[in-house]
C-alpha cells in the first residue's frame, strides 16, 4: 500500500521537499537578491543625484556598475557609495544612458544584473546652456 494522501512522504510532495531541503544539504547554488534596485529618475544638471542599489547573498560578493555596458569608473563628480553609486554634480551629456548594478559572488561566479535605470535629466533655468554644435551648413 502506498503513502497516505498528503503525507511527506506522498509522491506529490517530492518535489517540494526537494527545493525546501536542497539548499540545506549543499545541492544548490546561492543566489544573489536585489533588495533594492536602481530605478530611472529625474535629476537636475549641476546637482546631487543616487542611483541605489543593495543585494543581500549568502557569502561576500563585489559590487560595480555599468553604463551601457562598459564599467564605471570613480571620478570626483560620479562614485560608488558602497553599493549605490552617487553623483555629485548631474551631468547631461556624461551621465545619459543605461546604469545597471552588478553584483557578483569571486568564488562561485555567479553573476547578477539590476534593471537599467537612467536619468531623465533637466535642467534648472540657463542651467543647461551649452551650445551646441554647429554644422557647416547653418
Amino acid at each position: 500500500m502506498g503513502a497516505a494522501r498528503g503525507t511527506p512522504s506522498s509522491p506529490r510532495w517530492l518535489p517540494l521537499l526537494s527545493v525546501l531541503l536542497l539548499p540545506l544539504l549543499g545541492g544548490a547554488q546561492a543566489t544573489i537578491v536585489f533588495i533594492k534596485e536602481p530605478s530611472s529618475q529625474d535629476a537636475l544638471q549641476g546637482r546631487r543625484a543616487l542611483l541605489r542599489c543593495e543585494v543581500e547573498a549568502p557569502g561576500p560578493v563585489h559590487v560595480y556598475w555599468l553604463l551601457d555596458g562598459a564599467p564605471v569608473q570613480d571620478t570626483e563628480r560620479r562614485f560608488a557609495q558602497g553599493s549605490s553609486l552617487s553623483f555629485a554634480a548631474v551631468d547631461r551629456l556624461q551621465d545619459s544612458g543605461a546604469f545597471q548594478c552588478v553584483a557578483r559572488d569571486d568564488a562561485t561566479g555567479e553573476e547578477a544584473r539590476s534593471a537599467n535605470a537612467s536619468f531623465n535629466i533637466k535642467c534648472e533655468s540657463g542651467g543647461c546652456a551649452r551650445p551646441l554644435p554647429q554644422t557647416l551648413n547653418s
